[in-house]
């Protein structure tokens, strides 16, 4: 058995790397063709950020390109009555869907991988370009400034340009429900665990009285890090989980919405499961509906069936921010729903 497991869980990995390479690629080109349209910088540059997104499609294609890879891999075996030789020589449908997820396993763990390891430095490179040719800025809205609380502190900076370096800063401290002191600077560098404001002007509020003062530099001692601003200038579904679990505590210890990036959260925890999941519902498909189907009609299921999925997990994820629910039921619902398909279908498999 252990042999007929590694073959079975060798078929699904390569069949579902083969889906996967062909699903980005054919996003890269798009990716491509539509940069070079809306761009105006060179090719060179849209090229290369063409291939810094690849690692994010291939953590979003991941539980989609399992589920062709496998009706695909799975299907052939089928087609050349492999399976049912397995089935004749007394190897039950269970065991064969535990070969199966023993290979989706290594796929789901390669997600978690890509996911970490790839796409958050990808993106953030991809940043670093994109800010180059907006003339060093990144943004963060529609119009450029950044946000961020630290206590009875709220700081805008026009232009952040990078995790250390804003410029046309303003930062604006309150007490007791009052403004106590407003400050404006030109830039602010993150030194030696904190911000220096260099070229300050200080607004001190005290009653009806209004005092200012010029100062070269003022330090702010904030525990808005480095770290944490990153995170604030990058999409929470590209950060890692150990910056989007930083983020959160800071967030909820300022008494900040952090719907969105708990959401990123559980859709990290959902990724790799819903590869599983995939495989579920695709070896029962393989066993009963698409038996006598050809290669061509296992794959249109497995589009239909990665749609549904896609269009589920989106409406859930939208809902979700929309309306309050619990960021872990709006990430994994589409999974367990998908999963309870699944094992429905293998009951039903004889």
């Amino acid at each position: 058995m252990r042999l007929l497991t590694l073959y079975l869980a060798r078929s699904v990995i390569a069949a579902s790397l083969v889906a996967l390479v062909a699903i980005v690629a054919l996003d890269f080109v798009f990716s491509l063709v539509d940069g070079v349209a809306d761009s105006d910088g060179g090719v060179a540059q849209v090229l290369l950020e063409a291939l810094l997104a690849v690692p994010g499609l291939a953590y979003e294609a991941f539980p989609f390109a399992t589920l062709i890879g496998a009706l695909t891999g799975l299907g052939a075996l089928s087609a050349r009555q492999e399976l049912t030789v397995m089935r004749a020589a007394g190897v039950s449908v269970l065991q064969i869907a535990g070969a199966v997820l023993a290979g989706g396993l290594v796929l789901a763990l390669l997600a978690v991988a890509v996911g970490e390891y790839a796409v958050p430095p990808a993106e953030r490179q991809a940043a670093a370009v994109r800010g180059v040719s907006e003339g060093e800025q990144l943004r963060t809205g529609p119009d450029g400034a950044l946000w961020a609380r630290d206590g009875g502190d709220f700081l805008r900076a026009e232009r952040p340009r990078s995790r250390t370096h804003l410029e046309d800063v303003t930062l604006y401290r309150f007490s007791e429900g009052r403004l106590a002191l407003r400050v404006d600077a030109e830039h602010a560098h993150y030194r030696d665990g904190g911000w220096r404001l260099a070229e300050a002007t200080l607004t001190r509020y005290a009653g009806a009285r209004l005092t200012r003062q010029r100062r070269e530099a003022w330090r702010w001692a904030a525990s808005l890090s480095p770290e944490v601003l990153g995170v604030v200038v990058a999409d929470p579904a590209t950060l890692p989980a150990p910056e989007l679990l930083t983020y959160i505590r800071y967030l909820e210890a300022n008494d900040l919405d952090s719907a969105r990036y708990r959401l990123a959260l559980w859709q990290k925890v959902a990724t790799p499961l819903a590869t599983l999941a995939m495989l579920l519902v695709t070896i029962p498909l393989v066993f009963t509906a698409v038996r006598s189907a050809g290669g061509g009609q296992r794959v249109v299921i497995g589009v239909l069936a990665g749609i549904g999925f896609f269009l589920l997990n989106r409406a859930l994820s939208q809902a979700g921010v929309a309306y309050g629910l619990p960021p872990w039921l709006s990430a994994l619902l589409p999974v367990l729903a998908f999963a309870a398909i699944g094992v429905a279908g293998l009951r039903r498999v004889r």
